[in-house]
Formats: structure tokens, C-alpha cells, sequence
């Protein structure tokens, strides 16, 4: 189980070129345009303070299906928050268990397949393609470090590209973590840090949504 503080914002292509803009400049770029390489699939429900989706499945060099169940828990709803440059957003603390399904998984390979086969099984999922630039801010040297970083203290920032239901969304996020239950003074450190660094202004606590509250506004 791991437990996590965070932020999001959702925006539009414009609004989110500074912010990519920030991360080339720090030598992290998208693939490509039209390219998301990376795909989850989300189940479907209408719970803001639950998430469940089945990550990036992928074949190993035995053409072996393999990913993992994970299962996000609303722990904490911390309210909307300041930041600088005037932004604003909604901050939560979350749980993660993860599961690792055995390979090929009959159950799994059917919901995955149900979007090439347009089977029922795409009602109770939905697939989102992503591309994400990532790196992660370290509290205790206050640098930024490669997203392959293994660090105990600290923080990722992304920019995550997005295509649901063949809409492309952009996401800012934070999450922070910990191994000494210093998720949310992680937090604070890492989103201070960007705020001062990226002098991006106006993201707005009306655009500041969770993963689960983005899909039951889409879904409904």
C-alpha cells in the first residue's frame, strides 16, 4: 500500500503549452503529436473517492499479457488550496494497493480485447491513451531528479496527454510521497518549488479535479 498527497488540474492544449514548454526546456518531450503510448483502463462507476483501473498492460518477451489491478481510496479530502502565482486547486491524500494479475488472465484479456472487438465488456471500461512528461522534485536535496529516480522523500510532477472517447484533455498534476508519513510537507515543498520555478498563473480550482471526478463528468 502506498499513500500519496496530490493535485490536478485539467486544461486545454493552450492553456497547457507553458507548462510543456518548462518541461523541454528541462529536456522532456511528448513522443509525438498524435502518439500515446501508454494505456489504462478505468472501470466505470460513478464514486468520486474511488479509483480502479488496470495499468498499462504490456507484452513481455514471451508475448505474455502482464499489468496490474490498482486500487485508489479517497483517505483524505484536504480542501482547496493557495498556491503562488495566484493558482488555485483541490488537494487530496490518497491510498494505493496494487496487485499484479497473472499473465494472460482470461478476465483481463477480455475487457482489454473488448475494445478491439467492441464487445460488452467496453460498457463497464473505459480506455484512456496517455502520454506523460514526468519528473520528480527530491524534498531532501531540493533538486529536480529523472522520473527512474529512486528517492524515499519527495515528490513527481507531470503533464499528462490524454485522449478519451477521441477527446485530448492535458493534466497537471502533483503527487507527493513518502516513507516517513511526510506526504503532505513533501507536498507543500514540491508545489512551492514549481510555482517559483514555472511562473505559470491562473489554474483555477474549477478545473482541479481527480481522476474519478474527470470520468463521472465525462461518463454522466
Amino acid at each position: 500500500m502506498l499513500s500519496s498527497t496530490e493535485t490536478r488540474w485539467f486544461l486545454n492544449k493552450i492553456s497547457s503549452k507553458e507548462i510543456e514548454n518548462w518541461f523541454n526546456a528541462k529536456g522532456v518531450f511528448f513522443k509525438s503529436e498524435d502518439f500515446f503510448p501508454r494505456q489504462d483502463y478505468y472501470l466505470k462507476q460513478l464514486d468520486k473517492n474511488l479509483g480502479v483501473k488496470i495499468r498499462e498492460p504490456k507484452k513481455d518477451e514471451n508475448g505474455n499479457l502482464k499489468t496490474q489491478l490498482e486500487i485508489k481510496i479517497l483517505s483524505n479530502d484536504n480542501g482547496a488550496t493557495k498556491f503562488n502565482n495566484g493558482n488555485n486547486g483541490y488537494v487530496n491524500s490518497w491510498k494505493k494497493f496494487s496487485f499484479s494479475l497473472v499473465s494472460n488472465e482470461a478476465e483481463m484479456s477480455k475487457i482489454i480485447n473488448s475494445f478491439i472487438e467492441n464487445s460488452n465488456y467496453s460498457n463497464d471500461w473505459i480506455k484512456i491513451d496517455k502520454d506523460r512528461l514526468l519528473l520528480k522534485f527530491n524534498t531532501k536535496s531540493e533538486l529536480l531528479v529523472s522520473p527512474d529516480s529512486i528517492i524515499d522523500e519527495g515528490a513527481g510532477i507531470e503533464l499528462t496527454k490524454l485522449k478519451i472517447n477521441e477527446t485530448v484533455y492535458f493534466s497537471l498534476g502533483i503527487e507527493a510521497f513518502s516513507t516517513t508519513n511526510k506526504e503532505l510537507e513533501n507536498f507543500n515543498a514540491t508545489s512551492n518549488f514549481l510555482f517559483n520555478d514555472l511562473k505559470i498563473a491562473g489554474l483555477d480550482k474549477e478545473d482541479s479535479l481527480t481522476y474519478p471526478e474527470k470520468l463521472i463528468s465525462i461518463l454522466k
